[in-house]
């Protein structure tokens, strides 16, 4: 069992612990604990048989608010991430830091420093601007590795806001990155989102240094994206990514997502949702030498106030597989029952993020309970 906080990292979270610890007897502050416990047991089959594997995971989680007047307040979070999972093969068990933020919010604007999780866009599915997390929407948990950096966020009178963020030594790639972030190299980038008749729309930046092994380049991405709501609810995400490299063969990468959802009137509620996905790499801006599309549908039901079902079903173009995805769940106070088949294609080439409890590959099913307390 290791913790896996690197000494640029420790720092950062000693100071949110200093800085929570400092201010321990002022007045008017508040401590919660909380944690969430959950279980699973998955089986698989593949060409060599069933495969099971179980798992035990919990997050205790310690939140702090301090309030310095009506309109300004401190608040921070440590969370951990614990967790045990075995194949009856082999066993792989871990402690990590999973979140460290410390917060300080006044009426406009927003500073968060530490360990934290950075997520934007409209799409739910097949994420263009899934840039720093990598969330699988089939995951009950959501789970996903943070990033080490400080967010400023102000929201204007208007209703439009504007997001600035600097990165530092955050080791592992993030999103759709293949490459990490050269060592003690920063990343910065920024959003601007307004409102516009009937939605919203937003343009995002961001640069980073590549570490490619014997090769480092910068990177630079532009996004646009925007939800409408004209009766049915409508998006899109659009990201150009430059890699400045002439040793790069294909230095542009194009990715653009639409969607849409409804709920159709039809008993408590059919929410149904689609989106596309298609994903461009060239030698030029706006060539077209390799392509990728992926469509998604997403559809759920609430069989009344306890009960839901859900299914997502996944299409790869090129590849011509099929990834299907179906899931009852039961929701009580505390505790969530988690019921889901699955059928993927064994020679699927990988259309989700890495990191979650979801599997990805075989057909079979996954029960899993979550507990919050």
């Amino acid at each position: 069992m290791k913790l896996r906080i690197n000494n640029f990292r420790n720092r950062a979270v000693l100071f949110i612990c200093f800085a929570l610890v400092s201010i321990n007897n002022i007045k008017g502050q508040d401590f919660q604990f909380h944690g969430q416990i959950s279980g699973w047991e998955t089986g698989i089959r593949a060409d060599s048989g069933w495969n099971k594997k179980i798992g035990l995971r919990y997050f205790p989680q310690v939140n702090y608010s301090y309030s310095i007047n009506e309109d300004n307040l401190i608040n921070g979070e440590i969370l951990l991430n614990t967790y045990y999972t075995t194949d009856f093969k082999s066993d792989d068990y871990n402690l990590k830091l999973y979140r460290a933020i410390l917060r300080y919010t006044s009426t406009q604007s927003e500073i968060q420093l530490g360990l934290q999780k950075i997520n934007f866009g409209p799409a739910q599915l097949l994420r263009t601007l899934m840039w720093f997390d990598r969330v699988d929407p089939r995951d009950p948990l959501k789970l996903t590795d943070g990033v080490y950096g400080l967010r400023y966020k102000y929201s204007f009178l208007n209703n439009s806001i504007l997001w600035l963020w600097g990165l530092y030594d955050n080791k592992n790639p993030a999103g759709y990155e293949i490459y990490p972030t050269a060592n003690k190299t920063p990343e910065w980038g920024g959003r601007y989102q307004l409102q516009i008749p009937l939605g919203e729309a937003a343009a995002t930046v961001h640069t980073r240094m590549v570490d490619e092994g014997l090769l480092n380049y910068r990177e630079n991405r532009y996004a646009l994206d925007g939800r409408w709501d004209i009766g049915i609810g409508i998006w899109f995400e659009s990201a150009l990514q430059q890699s400045q490299s002439n040793l790069l063969p294909y230095p542009w990468n194009k990715m653009l997502t639409v969607g849409g959802d409804y709920t159709f009137g039809i008993g408590n509620g059919i929410y149904f949702l689609s989106e596309n996905l298609t994903s461009i790499t060239s030698t030029k801006t706006w060539g077209n030498d390799i392509d990728r599309n992926i469509s998604a549908v997403m559809a759920s039901y609430p069989a009344g106030t306890l009960d839901n079902f859900a299914l997502q079903i996944y299409y790869d173009l090129q590849g011509k597989n099929i990834y299907q995805y179906y899931l009852w769940q039961r929701t009580y106070d505390n505790l969530i029952i988690n019921l889901a088949l699955f059928h993927y294609p064994e020679n699927g080439t990988g259309i989700f993020a890495s990191g979650g409890t979801a599997p990805s590959t075989g057909y079979g099913l996954q029960l899993m309970l979550i507990y919050n307390y």
